[in-house]
Parts: C-alpha cells; sequence; structure tokens
C-alpha cells in the first residue's frame, strides 16, 4: 500500500531543520576557532611589547645587585600552551636547570580556549617559599606595571627565606 505523500513531507521540514542546525554549528566553531586564533595572536603581541621586556629589565637589574634572572619560552604546539617564565635568583646567577622548588619564578601560560592567562608565582628561596596558581589575568589587564609588581611582590616574599630570625 502506496504512502500518502502528505505524512511524508515532514521530512523534508526534519532534514530542513538538521541542516540548519548543523551549519549553525560549523558557523559557531569557525567562529571560536577565529577567537582563539586571535587571543593567542594578541597574547603573543603583548609577550613581545610588554611582558618580555618587564621580566628582561628585572634580569638585569637582578644582575646589577648581584642577582640574577633568566627568561624561558615556549611557543604553542599540539601539547602545550604558549609560556613565558621568568626565574630569580636573590645571590647570583641561576645554577643549573632553573626549578620551581629552588628558584623564585613567574610564569604566564595562555589559556586558549578561556582565553585568559593564567598565572603561577613561587617564592621559593634557600628551601623555603610556596609555589602556586593565582588568578587569572585578561590581555587587558597586562601591562609593565602589572608585571612589575607580581615580580616585585614576589621577590618581596622570597627576600624573607632564610633570614636568621
Amino acid at each position: 500500500m502506496p504512502v500518502p505523500t502528505d505524512s511524508v513531507a515532514e521530512i523534508d521540514h526534519i532534514v530542513g531543520h538538521w541542516t540548519d542546525l548543523r551549519q549553525e554549528g560549523l558557523e559557531q566553531q569557525t567562529q571560536a576557532e577565529a577567537e582563539r586564533h586571535q587571543f593567542s595572536e594578541d597574547f603573543r603581541t603583548i609577550t613581545d611589547s610588554v611582558i618580555r621586556p618587564a621580566m628582561q629589565a628585572a634580569a638585569d637589574r637582578l644582575a646589577k645587585d648581584g642577582g640574577g634572572g633568566l627568561i624561558e619560552e615556549r611557543e604553542e604546539d599540539l601539547m602545550h600552551r604558549p609560556r613565558i617564565i621568568l626565574w630569580m635568583s636573590l645571590d647570583g646567577d641561576i645554577a643549573g636547570t632553573p626549578r620551581q622548588d629552588l628558584n623564585p619564578y613567574l610564569q604566564l601560560d595562555a589559556d586558549v580556549g578561556r582565553r585568559r592567562i593564567d598565572v603561577w608565582e613561587g617564592d621559593m628561596w634557600v628551601k623555603e617559599g610556596a609555589s602556586r596558581a593565582t588568578s587569572p589575568l585578561n590581555l587587558g589587564d597586562v601591562s609593565t606595571e602589572s608585571v612589575t609588581a607580581r615580580i616585585l611582590d614576589i621577590l618581596r616574599r622570597a627576600a624573607t627565606h632564610g633570614v636568621p630570625t
């Protein structure tokens, strides 16, 4: 027995609706990818123009005052987020490979998916101190002053460790 054409006409509506939803999903995916790419580019730009120069100024001043500093950077790849770290020493150059349990540091990781900068700070010195995540930053929160203020806070805390009481 043939199926009346009126009863299957809704298939056109179902397929059309599904096609519209699929297209919307593809457009949203394309938009999200464009936003991730833009954030990644903006992080690179702010790293080059603000973060690295502020970190380098701190490393240079530490070296002038008898300490040390080293900037380490990592580009984005399939397994890693973009990252920049300032490792610091209050006494002489950093010996060997810097480590979170030995050296004061400021680490900034670009979280491209969430479009924010994750911040890690450590004030370990003379086997005392802590390493921890702090509140993330938005790109608009990054300035020479804000990066320098974080570095100074870390160094102030680190300078209290290992002092005889």
